[in-house]
């Protein structure tokens, strides 16, 4: 790759993220959203977690499904914790525990 191109893709980068993070600075007026919109957008970040996690915890290599896998065993304590107690900092603990008990078993 050259250097002109690497400058011209530093320079493209910068530009798509001016755009898209001042998108509602650059149009110039408040922008209202539909309410059916909002309600729906307090759930991303709850989806963008379980994408994010539901992989590690139940997949292993090649994307299959074993029952030996310690992040299993560590997601469904923690969420049994969670659960039982509602405390953040016991999941984490216990969650952590579990998985490392299952990692050295295993």
């Amino acid at each position: 790759m050259s250097e002109a191109n690497i400058w011209l893709t530093i320079i493209g980068l910068m530009a798509v993220t001016f755009v898209t993070r001042g998108f509602f600075l650059l149009i110039g007026q408040r922008a209202e959203l539909p309410d059916s919109l909002v309600s729906a957008l307090r759930y991303a970040p709850a989806a963008a977690l379980i994408a994010i996690i539901a992989p590690e915890v139940f997949l292993v290599r090649n994307d299959v499904f074993d029952i030996a896998n310690p992040s299993l065993w560590g997601g469904l304590s923690a969420l049994g914790v969670f659960l039982l107690s509602r405390s953040m900092v016991l999941t984490i603990v216990a969650g952590m525990l579990v998985f490392t008990a299952v990692r050295w078993l295993i």
